[in-house]
């Protein structure tokens, strides 16, 4: 009986080893931290038309104003095929990563799936082949903001592009409530949530106040990592900076857009504190990535201005609907024209000051251990890196307005604290505690925050 069991383990093992040796990229989480941005591909071709200019030429626009606010990551919906090689080699000039969503691929149309779905053996080759063996292109998104209902034909439709194209990921993003079951009903290595936490003015239909805003964004993460667990798979948070009014709107000189009276003001844009905080928030609950929506606005058209107010008021006598035009900031991270907003202008300092940190923000695992507490408006988040066993936390400024001083509580054993982000150490101070802790402080503007390195007794040199 030892002698089959002793058997049947050595299989159990070969076999087990073999499932493993079977996996190949696209079954992985990949190896990036995108630090992105989203764009909905119809809108460069409006926005085109408008300024008498060639879609191609606003495309560029856009690509060169984030390029230059150090966004390596590109996400595209609604592509064409047709437009792929050429994205593909502007994508490329620039060092940007890019993960479309085909118009052709789009996993929530029902006609796709008849015959077994074998609409989809004629287009996953053939898109695959326009991509061909391009790096710049990183993986594939299935769906967008699918339901949970379709989930196990967004899998399908994983496992065809697999066969495929082995070496490139796939994705979907989907809403709040629906993420959670994204990672226990299929195998994607990417599970990407989009949270959009500020709503218009006393919306009764959203997070409206910053204490709302913050407790929505954070939880939802937060749901969508303990979902995952322990899984090789990659969250990621497609934070917001957009403005949406349903009814009567007009862009004024700066880009903005005003909501005129009679509109339901959906979302405003975020302030530069609030973009901020979206980041760092990102970062603190052990998110791998970051991808904004949305890069391009809607098109200028002053048919928007005469438009009636929407349906929404008939339905439920709690909306609230603009008495005065009322600005509710830039429509996207550029203005019509292509320029940059400061809000992306904003995102571009934080993903210069993170990048440096991206294989370490890759690797590190959160961790309980309280060894460093903050005290309120600052959040923290402590993580282990495991491959040296070195300590860090991520420090948050959850005040939207003033600029705060953490004070970062250390265990008597810490002896060194260090900025990573502004690279310089923390004097630290005894705090006059009976258990010998350590006092250190970092000033944070509203919304800001830091990655810091923690250094304890008998860990010189790990």
């Amino acid at each position: 009986m030892r002698n089959v069991a002793w058997i049947v383990l050595c299989l159990a093992s070969l076999s087990s080893r073999s499932v493993g040796q079977d996996r190949v990229p696209a079954d992985r989480a990949p190896d990036m931290v995108p630090f992105g941005v989203y764009l909905s591909w119809e809108r460069t071709g409006a926005c085109a038309r408008h300024y008498g200019i060639d879609r191609w030429e606003d495309v560029r626009k856009r690509l060169d104003a984030i390029a230059a606010n150090h966004v390596d990551t590109l996400w595209v919906t609604n592509m064409a095929e047709a437009d792929l090689p050429r994205l593909i080699t502007e994508c490329k000039k620039r060092e940007i990563r890019l993960i479309p969503s085909m118009s052709t691929v789009e996993g929530k149309i029902e006609w796709r799936w008849h015959n077994d779905g074998r609409y989809y053996d004629e287009v996953i080759p053939r898109v695959v082949e326009l991509a061909g063996n391009s790096t710049t292109l990183a993986g594939w998104v299935l769906s967008d903001e699918p339901s949970r209902a379709i989930l196990p034909r967004i899998e399908e439709l994983r496992k065809r592009f697999r066969k495929v194209d082995r070496n490139r990921f796939c994705l979907v993003v989907s809403m709040w409530p629906q993420t959670p079951h994204v990672p226990k009903e299929t195998n994607l290595p990417v599970v990407c949530v989009d949270l959009y936490p500020f709503f218009g003015p006393r919306d009764p239909n959203g997070p409206h106040t910053d204490g709302a805003s913050r407790h929505f964004f954070r939880t939802n993460a937060r749901r969508m990592v303990e979902a995952i667990g322990d899984r090789d798979v990659a969250p990621w948070i497609m934070p917001m900076c957009f403005s949406d009014i349903w009814g009567p709107r007009r862009y004024d000189d700066r880009g903005h857009l005003i909501a005129l009276p009679g509109s339901y003001m959906h979302w405003r844009c975020p302030t530069l504190a609030e973009i901020r905080w979206q980041i760092w928030e990102t970062i603190r609950s052990a998110c791998k990535g970051i991808l904004f929506y949305t890069l391009a606005p809607e098109a200028p058209n002053a048919k928007t201005e005469s438009l009636p107010p929407p349906g929404i008021a008939k339905t439920n006598d709690k909306v609230i609907l603009a008495k005065e035009p009322t600005d509710l900031g830039p429509n996207a991270l550029t203005n019509p024209d292509g320029t940059a907003t400061p809000q992306l202008e904003e995102i571009g300092k934080a993903y210069q000051l993170l990048a440096p940190h991206k294989a370490l923000i890759q690797r590190w695992k959160r961790t309980d251990r309280l060894v460093a507490t903050v005290e309120a408006p600052i959040k923290e988040q402590c993580f282990i890196d495991p491959t040296t066993g070195r300590l860090y936390a991520v420090v948050v400024n959850d005040d939207l307005h003033r600029t705060r001083v953490a004070r970062i509580h250390l265990g008597a054993e810490s002896i060194r604290l260090a900025d990573l982000i502004r690279n310089e150490e923390i004097e630290l101070e005894e705090a006059g505690s009976a258990g010998g802790e350590r006092l250190g402080h970092v000033t944070l503007a509203a919304g800001e925050g830091t990655i810091l390195g923690i250094e304890r007794k008998g860990e010189m040199g790990k």
